[in-house]
């Protein structure tokens, strides 16, 4: 379940952190065994839900010293399915928790390699907008899932007096943030105040109630994601200090945590 009140604030153990919990049984039991073991751990359970990129190829993991280049690195996944993990420490840290991520959200991490490859940009090395933005949203990401315009615009216009001390309770019933950037979950084992995400802001598709499993949210995202990028302008991501969130940091409690101008930066 993804959490929503402050009664799962942050705990002593970082596993706890609101911010972990749609991969906290997993990263739990992979943390910290060798890259080796917990490439096979992921290949039985990849397999056994039968994963696959946006071609159709069976998503596997390798331990590899990931030499192929970025666009290789996604080119092997859409064409055959083959997800490298670098067996160095820092590297294969990184790479758990990316693949932390296309375990629990399969769909929407498909979506993503299909679009590092479908629209190359013109500039050098293919970087340009698009692929920056679905870069961003790949390593950084954090989904917004709100229904409700009102939050929705003071997230876009960074007014977080509004929308984190005033609307602090409609924040908590009304949005569901869930990290999909696999960067981003690497660091927030280690938190700071000035961590920020980018947030893709998306409805809950009029269902009343946000969808709670990752099964339910991987398949909508999916589908907001590549509906977001068939324009040709990429869609805005939202710049949000995440340990501002309710029960995301103890010390927010605080309204005066919000008045630090080198975090909480107003839209100029």
């Amino acid at each position: 379940m993804i959490p929503r009140g402050e009664d799962d604030a942050v705990a002593a153990s970082e596993s706890l952190h609101p911010g972990f919990l749609p991969y906290r049984r997993l990263r739990d039991e992979l943390l910290g065994l060798p890259c080796a073991q917990w490439v096979a751990r992921c290949n039985r359970l990849a397999s056994g839900r039968d994963l696959r990129s946006s071609s159709g190829a069976p998503i596997h993991f390798v331990v590899d010293d990931g030499r192929a280049g970025a666009l290789g690195y996604e080119a092997a996944i859409l064409s055959e399915g083959r997800i490298a993990c670098r067996p160095d420490a820092r590297g294969a840290l990184h790479d758990l928790h990316n693949a932390l991520t296309w375990l629990t959200f399969p769909l929407v991490k498909a979506t993503l390699n299909r679009l590092h490859l479908a629209r190359p940009d013109r500039g050098a090395g293919g970087r340009g907008p698009i692929r920056d933005a679905v870069t961003l949203l790949d390593e950084n990401g954090l989904l917004w899932l709100s229904d409700s315009v009102e939050l929705n615009q003071q997230l876009l216009a960074k007014d977080w007096q509004a929308l984190l001390v005033c609307n602090r309770d409609r924040v908590r019933r009304e949005v569901t943030p869930v990290i999909i950037g696999h960067g981003l979950l690497e660091k927030l084992a280690r938190p700071y105040k000035a961590m920020t995400a980018h947030c893709l802001v998306c409805g809950t598709g009029g269902a009343g109630a946000l969808p709670q499993e990752p099964a339910a949210i991987d398949a909508a995202v999916a589908a907001a994601i590549a509906a977001g990028f068939a324009s040709a302008a990429p869609p805005t991501l939202a710049p949000l200090p995440i340990l501002g969130l309710p029960a995301w940091d103890h010390a927010n409690t605080d309204p005066s945590y919000y008045d630090d101008a080198r975090v909480f930066r107003v839209q100029r």
